[in-house]
């Protein structure tokens, strides 16, 4: 089966990051400048879409997955409800992939929070009294960065308190330092702390992560994704051919 043609909305770094990637693997890429969507009309049709533009471009990225009738990886943070309820819609069509993170370090350390709950969660109903911490998260991003807090940050308290049932006590973000950004869940307790923590240092992790969650959609069922449920997914096809690979 050949390499799916992937087109890239948007000019930025992530574009950017995306394009050079697929240029290094030698996959076929369909440029969409986010600033023209009048001129995407005479545009050869990708086979996913893969924005990685602006707020304000979403709504034509929308129209485009709808009119082609192709799956829709949306990169872009700090959307409204007005998007969200278009991106469900549009899910009844084709896949589209709610991407707030789509670095792999971010789907560990998702996933290692769900584990360190588990475990608490056991222990509680074990009888033992203070198991359960306080839980706060962190999130440096550079400053150029205005949207707080980050929508990873955010998704990484719901993920906390979806498997421990505890609440965050905040969701702190900082506005300094390199490119590109880190994440962080901080478990207290009276006599101890537990931090995990991610850092992403260049947005190849990013683009990484989008190309393989572009190339997943294509030829999935209508329905509205998020990259964690991808990797999830990606990890069981694997599971089925290599031993010892557990989700």
């Amino acid at each position: 089966m050949p390499e799916p043609v992937l087109g890239v909305v948007g000019l930025g770094r992530l574009g950017e990051a995306v394009a050079r990637l697929c240029a290094q693997e030698k996959l076929t890429v369909r440029r969409f400048d986010s600033r023209q969507p009048d001129q995407w009309a005479g545009l050869p049709v990708p086979d996913v879409l893969i924005d990685c533009a602006a707020p304000p471009a979403v709504h034509h990225v929308i129209d485009l997955s709808e009119r082609l009738h192709v799956p829709l990886v949306e990169c872009v943070s700090d959307l409204g409800d007005d998007h969200h309820a278009r991106l469900a819609e549009l899910a009844r069509e084709v896949a589209v992939v709610r991407a707030t993170n789509l670095s792999l370090g971010n789907y560990l350390l998702t996933r290692a929070v769900e584990d360190v709950a588990r475990v608490l969660r056991v222990l509680e109903r074990a009888g033992i009294t203070g198991v359960m911490p306080e839980a706060a998260v962190l999130e440096r991003h550079p400053a150029a960065k205005a949207h707080r807090p980050s929508a990873t940050a955010t998704a990484l308290a719901a993920h906390w308190t979806g498997s421990a049932g505890g609440p965050i006590s905040d969701i702190s973000s900082l506005r300094a330092g390199r490119m590109v950004s880190a994440h962080e869940i901080r478990l207290t307790w009276e006599e101890q702390d537990l931090t995990i923590r991610h850092e992403v240092h260049s947005l190849a992790a990013a683009a990484s992560g989008a190309i393989g969650v572009g190339t997943w959609a294509v030829g999935q069922a209508p329905g509205l994704y998020d990259a964690r449920t991808v990797f999830d997914r990606m990890l069981e096809s694997m599971s089925g051919h290599h031993e010892g690979v557990h989700v």
